[in-house]
């Protein structure tokens, strides 16, 4: 029997989702660098955005990945806590990492685009608007 496709192996990688999220969250972070304060200036803002667009695209795709991983851990903790008979703990759960996931998502759309078009586009009060939302 092939051991990828019994249910001990998906549980098993879904439960390991939360330390690789944590891990890639970290990685990530660090190839994103120190985003400018809310404070900065429009210069230091398209300084960030477009002197580091790849390593700010690189950064969001990672993250954007990196929302199956907390996703995936999630599930894992519902099943856990359905098991153990706690259904609406695990249905909040639920709930509440897709709500981080779109919002963490939104934040990581606004930072890429930021990167790859609005910083650039010599419109500075956006820019600055947009960082400051996140």
């Amino acid at each position: 029997m092939n051991t990828s496709t019994t249910p001990a192996f998906w549980e098993r990688l879904w439960r390991q989702s939360g330390i690789n999220f944590v891990v890639f969250f970290v990685i990530a972070c660090v190839i994103y660098g120190h985003l400018p304060g809310v404070t900065a200036s429009a210069d230091a803002l398209v300084g960030f955005y477009t002197g580091g667009r790849t390593r700010i695209l690189i950064a969001a795709a990672l993250l954007g990945l990196n929302v199956l991983n907390l996703m995936w851990f999630v599930e894992a903790l519902r099943n856990t806590l359905a098991d153990a008979g706690k259904d609406g703990w695990g249905a909040a759960a639920t709930a509440s990492s897709a709500a981080f996931g779109a919002l963490f998502l939104l934040l990581i759309a606004i930072g890429a685009g930021l990167a790859y078009s609005i910083a650039g586009s010599g419109n500075p009060t956006l820019a600055s608007g947009l960082n400051a939302l996140g």
